[in-house]
């Protein structure tokens, strides 16, 4: 039954591409226009009213903007508010198409580098309109990645709001200055293998906004795997392991087995919550806090803790 639905669509996708309530050829006054992350070109004549959501991301995102009761559905990596206000879909590389099909969705939202070209390519041959988004490396991108979502969704001013919060922090922390020289620092996102973020990436930047300097701003790729000869060479002064759990146990009885470190010496080996700063949503003023706090022990405000 469900590749008969498959087969069916198939067959009207250019009833589909013409008739889909999302997409307009002259776009009347609050239309969007953008090109999305695939290189092909977006039209919106009224926002959205039912979207699934491929991506955490991007989920964390809708619900922050206050459009996550539009879901109707997520993978089954997304965080939900309610458990059951979205139908599960499956995992990233591989939902359930009949599935999203099912649903009648508006718009798919997925990113380039979560989702498979496969999955947004097949979706788009069914006549589906999906909008593909790019990691952001930093926070300028961040920005203008919210900004443009708050334009799809139709909550341009709770975008801004958002993005204008952020970028209060960021001035803020920017403004404390930094110790010369910045201290040595480690993040963690990996176990095992020991894997951290590199130059251009988003916790890099956070690092160095936080007031440190990333040992592995020089490595490649972007989130490489670090030996543990290397760590040992860098001797950083401050470890943040971004892990919970199970994972945050095994890391935390890993480093005590170097008590040479001077991180570990100093008693300057930290965990924090992994969706602070490896998911690209509202946490992460809370994780560039944090950042701030266990690299110079005083809060992004100023105050010594």
């Amino acid at each position: 039954m469900a590749g008969k639905l498959l087969s069916i669509l198939a067959c009207l996708i250019p009833l589909a591409a013409v008739v889909s309530s999302g997409w307009a050829e002259d776009l009347p006054a609050g239309g969007v226009e953008l090109v999305d992350a695939t290189g092909l070109q977006f039209r919106s004549a009224r926002p959205p009213e039912r979207l699934i959501s491929l991506n955490p991301d991007l989920t964390e995102n809708l619900i922050a903007l206050g459009a996550g009761d539009r879901l109707v559905g997520v993978s089954d990596f997304c965080p939900l508010p309610d458990p059951g206000s979205a139908e599960r879909l499956g995992g990233l590389r591989n939902p359930g198409l009949e599935r999203i099909v099912s649903l009648r969705p508006d718009l798919v939202l997925a990113t380039r580098e979560g989702n498979s070209p496969e999955t947004v390519s097949r979706l788009r041959s069914l006549g589906l309109p999906v909008l593909v988004f790019s990691e952001s490396n930093d926070f300028s991108a961040y920005f203008s990645f919210l900004r443009e979502l708050g334009a799809v969704l139709g909550r341009e001013e709770a975008a801004a709001e958002l993005a204008g919060e952020l970028e209060t922090l960021i001035e803020e922390v920017r403004s404390r200055g930094t110790a010369a020289p910045p201290p040595r620092v480690l993040v963690q996102i990996g176990v095992p293998p020991l894997v951290t973020a590199a130059r251009d990436t988003l916790i890099g930047e956070m690092i160095e906004l936080a007031g440190g300097r990333n040992i592995a701003a020089g490595l490649s790729p972007r989130y490489p795997a670090i030996s543990r000869e290397r760590v040992l060479a860098e001797d950083p002064e401050v470890i943040v392991v971004a892990a919970m759990g199970s994972e945050a146990e095994e890391a935390m009885t890993y480093w005590r087995r170097f008590p040479e470190l001077r991180a570990v010496r100093n008693g300057r080996v930290f965990l924090l919550d992994p969706d602070t700063v490896c998911r690209l949503g509202p946490r992460l003023g809370e994780g560039l806090e944090l950042l701030t706090l266990f690299i110079t022990g005083r809060a992004a405000g100023g105050e010594n803790r």
